[in-house]
């Protein structure tokens, strides 16, 4: 009898061993990167304002880690009618004055210099089409106290054009290129058509309720083809990713050489609405 509860403990414990050494590798497998990259460029041009921002980091390769600033680039912008200086304004924030005028539907060239490498990305800049308020990408309910209740989807199908958009109100900070952490407002409408059954759409949105005479701003980006695509790429690996989607990849950007993200050139349209005329 004995004999039976030793071998018994003896095979609990080794399958306990193994099952525990296996998540362990899981883990460790799951924690490292299939690919390292050297460097992941953010930001670009747009026509809103005239300073410029283009952030440079060394992608993080651990979830408990954040991404290092790369420092001492040599970061130029060429629109097709002159180069574009960047300087370095905070670590790894890039900063460049543009007053040239647009130059629609032509390449912006990013040439970016570090630790005796050169990456380069090309943009087109699409004009954007002004906002028209029948199409604007949330909906409103007017409310019995005479408030606004809102819903702000992220993402939205069936448009002509691909958009970027950034609505801002009381709470929500105006829209800044500086500021690389307001990705978490934006909101996209796409000319490709929603995912298949594969990549189910999560309810992602974003909820308001603004007293009548609130204001609200809204502020349309355009994509290129290109960045659109780019941008729809990435959503079939987050937002749209469900139980049995394909395994995760490393979506291309548009900088050449053991780069990460997207050098965009984009062209914006605002616009200032009281609450209760939505």
């Amino acid at each position: 009898m004995n004999s039976i509860r030793l071998l018994f403990i003896f095979l609990f414990s080794a399958i306990m061993f193994s099952s525990c050494k296996k998540s362990i590798l899981e883990k460790e497998s799951f924690l490292t990167p299939s690919r390292k990259y050297d460097i992941a460029v953010e930001g670009g041009i747009n026509t809103l304002f005239a300073s410029q921002y283009i952030r440079l980091t060394i992608p993080a390769l651990h979830p408990d880690s954040t991404p290092m600033p790369i420092r001492n680039a040599s970061v130029v912008v060429n629109d097709g009618k002159s180069d574009l200086i960047f300087r370095e304004s905070s670590p790894g924030i890039y900063m460049a004055t543009n007053r040239n005028d647009p130059n629609y539907n032509k390449a912006y060239t990013l040439t970016i210099q570090y630790n005796n490498k050169t990456y380069t990305a090309v943009d087109t800049l699409r004009q954007v089409i002004n906002i028209v308020d029948d199409f604007l990408p949330l909906s409103v309910l007017k409310q019995a106290d005479n408030s606004v209740k809102g819903v702000i989807p992220k993402h939205t199908f069936g448009y002509l054009n691909p958009n970027k958009w950034f609505i801002a109100y009381s709470g929500i900070p105006a829209w800044n290129p500086s500021n690389f952490d307001q990705t978490i407002y934006y909101s996209y409408t796409h000319f490709l058509g929603s995912p298949n059954s594969l990549y189910p759409l999560n309810n992602l949105k974003r909820d308001f309720i603004l007293a009548k005479d609130d204001f609200i701003t809204i502020y349309k980006i355009s994509l290129s083809e290109n960045y659109a695509k780019y941008l729809y790429s990435v959503f079939m690996e987050t937002d749209w990713s469900g139980l049995f989607s394909a395994v995760p990849v490393n979506v291309e950007g548009n900088v050449s050489g053991n780069a990460q993200g997207y050098f965009s050139v984009t062209d914006i349209d605002s616009g200032r609405y009281k609450a209760s005329d939505l």
